[in-house]
C-alpha cells in the first residue's frame, strides 16, 4: 500500500510567514490551502509564477492538494514559458495573468480571516509534486521530476544540514521560489521546522536591509554570493543577522569571512545540484572541505561522482570532479564542463573567474570559451574604474599566459538572473554584441586584446 504524510506537522499555531508586518499562523495556512485547492482550474500543469513568496508557498500547496504538478521555470522570460507551454498544453498560470496561450488564475481568499484549523491534508510519497528545470548556466535548460517523499525527506535533513540553531526564527530570502535554491530552503523547510518566512522576494541591497530589519530575531539570510557580495558592499546600516545560508555558486573565503565580522552572521555555504537537491556544506569562512549530510553516500567512479539517497527517486551522477578528504568529507576540484585545454595547458574557468573576480576595482566578470572550437579565452567584465590593460596584468599575475583571456571586454553589467546565476546564452549575446560593435542597455564597447 502506497505510503503518505501530512503537509505538515506543525502546530496550527506556529508563525510560517510574515507579510506586511502580520504573522500568518500554520492554522490559516493550512485553511488557505484547502480552500484554494477547491477553486483551481481543472488542469495538470500549472506554471507558478507568484511575486509573493507566501502566495507562492499556498499556490505549491494546493497544487499538491489538488494533484497538480507545480512546473517551475528557471526565469520569466517570453520564450521561456512558451517553450513550456509547448511542452506541457494542459497548463495555467497562478499568480500572473496575461500570458499567451494559457488561462491565468490569482487566488480570491479573504486575508482577514483568520479561519479555524483545517484538517491537515495527507500527500502520498509517489506523488510527483512539480517539475523543475535548471539555469542553462552550462547549456539548454533541463527538466527533474520531484516527488512528495523527495521534497519532505529533503527538507528533514536539510533542518539538520544547514546548521540552524534550532528554535523558531525568521527568514528572508534572495532567491526565487521557482529555483531549487530558493524552494528548498524558503518554502519546504517551513513546512517542517519552526520558521516563518518573509512574503518578500527583495533582490537590492536596501531592500535587503530593509526586509531584514522588519523581521522579529533571530533571522535567517538566504541567498547568493553576487547577491551577498553587494549587500556587503553597500551602507546598509548596523544590522544583526543570526545565520546566512549561501548556494548557486562558489564563494571565497575573503567573503565568509566579512560577512561573519560584519554582521556577526555564522555562514554556511551549500553544496548541491537540481538533481538532488543540498548535498553538503561547509563553514567557508573557516575552511575549505565539505561535509556531506548523512542522508547521502558519494561513490567515486571514472565517469564522475555518484549519489545515493535513500529519498531519491534513483541515483544521480554528478558533473562535479570532487577529491574524498576524509569520513563524509570532499574537496571541490570543479566541474567536468569547467574543464578546459588551451595551447595544450589544461586548466580550470572556475580557478580562473576566482582570481578575475579578486582583482581590486572587478565588481563582476567571467572567462569563458566563446565555442568548443575556440583556441582563446574570452572575457566580460565589470570594473568601472579599470582598464582592461589593468585587468590583463593583474591576471598575468595569478595565472598562466595561455589562459589570459583574448578579447576582454568591459561591460556595465552581466545578464544573471535572479539566482545570480549566468545563463549561458544570453552571456554569449553578450559577447557577440560586444564583438559585433553593437551594443544594447547595459553593454559598453571597451575592449582589449
Amino acid at each position: 500500500m502506497n505510503s503518505s504524510h501530512p503537509l505538515t506537522a506543525r502546530s496550527p499555531d506556529d508563525i510560517i510567514a510574515w507579510s506586511g508586518g502580520d504573522g500568518i499562523r500554520v492554522g490559516r495556512f493550512v485553511s488557505e490551502v484547502r480552500t484554494l485547492a477547491k477553486q483551481l482550474p481543472n488542469h495538470r500543469y500549472v506554471i507558478n509564477l507568484a511575486s509573493d513568496r507566501y502566495d507562492f508557498l499556498v499556490g505549491l500547496c494546493a497544487a499538491m492538494v489538488a494533484n497538480q504538478c507545480t512546473l517551475l521555470p528557471p526565469n520569466r522570460q517570453p520564450n521561456t514559458l512558451q517553450q513550456l507551454i509547448d511542452d506541457y498544453p494542459d497548463c495555467y498560470s497562478f499568480g500572473e495573468t496575461g500570458i499567451d496561450r494559457i488561462p491565468g488564475f490569482i487566488a480570491d481568499q479573504d486575508p482577514a480571516a483568520d479561519v479555524a484549523l483545517a484538517e491537515v491534508p495527507e500527500i502520498p510519497d509517489d506523488q510527483l509534486c512539480a517539475i523543475l528545470f535548471t539555469s542553462g548556466s552550462t547549456g539548454a535548460s533541463t527538466p527533474h521530476r520531484k516527488y512528495w517523499r523527495t521534497f519532505r525527506d529533503g527538507a528533514l535533513i536539510n533542518e539538520k544540514g544547514y546548521r540552524l540553531r534550532g528554535g523558531k526564527v525568521s527568514m528572508l530570502a534572495t532567491v526565487p521560489p521557482q529555483h531549487n535554491w530558493g524552494l528548498e530552503t524558503s518554502i519546504l523547510l517551513p513546512l517542517v521546522s519552526p520558521i516563518a518566512i518573509s512574503s518578500e522576494m527583495p533582490l537590492f541591497p536596501d531592500d535587503i536591509a530593509r526586509g531584514l530589519t522588519a523581521l522579529p530575531e533571530p533571522r535567517v539570510l538566504v541567498s547568493s554570493p553576487i547577491h551577498l557580495d553587494a549587500f556587503l558592499r553597500a551602507d546598509t546600516g548596523d544590522l544583526r543577522i543570526d545565520h546566512i545560508l549561501s548556494a548557486t555558486a562558489p564563494m571565497s573565503q575573503e567573503l565568509a569571512q566579512e560577512l561573519e565580522e560584519r554582521y556577526g552572521a555564522q555562514v554556511t555555504e551549500v553544496f548541491g545540484c537540481s538533481e538532488a537537491g543540498s548535498l553538503a556544506w561547509r563553514a567557508t569562512a573557516s575552511e575549505s572541505t565539505w561535509h556531506i549530510m548523512d542522508a547521502f553516500r558519494f561513490d567515486l567512479r571514472n565517469d564522475g561522482v555518484q549519489v545515493s539517497g535513500a529519498h531519491l527517486p534513483e541515483d544521480v551522477l554528478l558533473s562535479d570532479r570532487l577529491e574524498i578528504v576524509g569520513d563524509k568529507r570532499f574537496r571541490w576540484l570543479g566541474r567536468d564542463q569547467d574543464m578546459i585545454n588551451i595551447a595544450g595547458k589544461r586548466g580550470s574557468l572556475a580557478h580562473l573567474n576566482y582570481h578575475l573576480n579578486q582583482i581590486p576595482g572587478v565588481i563582476d566578470g567571467v572567462i569563458f570559451l566563446p565555442d568548443e572550437t575556440s583556441k582563446r579565452l574570452a572575457a566580460l567584465v565589470v570594473a568601472p574604474e579599470l582598464e582592461p590593460s589593468a585587468i590583463l596584468e593583474n591576471l598575468k599575475q595569478a595565472i598562466e599566459p595561455a589562459f589570459l583571456p583574448r578579447p576582454l571586454y568591459k561591460v556595465q553589467m552581466l545578464p544573471r538572473q535572479e539566482t545570480g546565476k549566468l545563463a549561458r546564452k544570453a552571456m554569449l549575446e553578450l559577447f557577440e554584441n560586444q564583438r559585433n560593435g553593437t551594443k544594447s542597455d547595459g553593454e559598453s564597447a571597451t575592449r582589449s586584446g
